[in-house]
């Protein structure tokens, strides 16, 4: 397995590895970039979402895709451009959401304020991947948009830390427990919540 680094294999003379698409966004007045495909897997509509069980800052809601929960993160407040999630159905009605993958498995979703484009960065630009901290070489750089504006690129591991992440899959599982108390999932009852029959 070649472990060889674009800057390596720029200096050897080897083509440099083509990069991935990115994703670009805006969140306030600034533009971000995500890897398309390798960490966005879709820009889609917000649906319909559920209060989470605690209200946290940065969390708008959650919905249902398949069988799984997906967490809705509204980046602005993570990015410090306003205090408290958006949840409004009103406020929500056109924005986007970012489909993301989280690292090591599952998804979650990224609120932000508008969904740009979806670009090829020039050839011999730094591959800009979402690996281990030490390898995703574009998080944290500029990259520099056709129209002369510039994306600040992201890293979902930066987005969403293995502690981030532990919290989130604990606000939703006490959420999906709620969920089913109030769902009435057992056939056989037969009383009422209140215990009257």
């Amino acid at each position: 397995m070649d472990q060889t680094s674009p800057q390596q294999a720029a200096l050897s003379g080897q083509a440099r590895p083509e990069a991935p698409p990115v994703m670009v966004f805006r969140v306030g007045k600034r533009q971000f970039g995500l890897p398309a495909g390798l960490v966005v897997r879709e820009c889609m509509p917000v649906p319909a979402l559920r209060a989470p069980m605690v209200m946290v800052p940065h969390v708008s809601g959650w919905f249902r895709l398949g069988g799984a929960m997906v967490g809705v993160l509204d980046l602005g407040v993570l990015l410090g451009v306003r205090a408290q999630a958006v949840r409004a159905p009103l406020e929500l009605l056109y924005r986007p959401l970012l489909l993301c993958n989280q690292p090591g498995g599952g998804r979650v979703a990224l609120l932000v304020d508008a969904a740009l484009d979806v670009i090829r960065p020039q050839k011999g630009a730094a591959a800009m991947v979402d690996a281990a901290a030490g390898e995703a070489e574009g998080a944290g750089q500029e990259l520099e948009l056709g129209d002369g504006s510039i994306a600040f690129m992201l890293r979902m591991t930066d987005i969403v830390d293995d502690d981030e992440r532990m919290r989130l899959d604990s606000l939703l599982e006490r959420t999906r427990a709620r969920a089913a108390l109030w769902a009435r999932t057992d056939p056989d009852a037969t009383t009422a919540v209140d215990g009257a029959p």
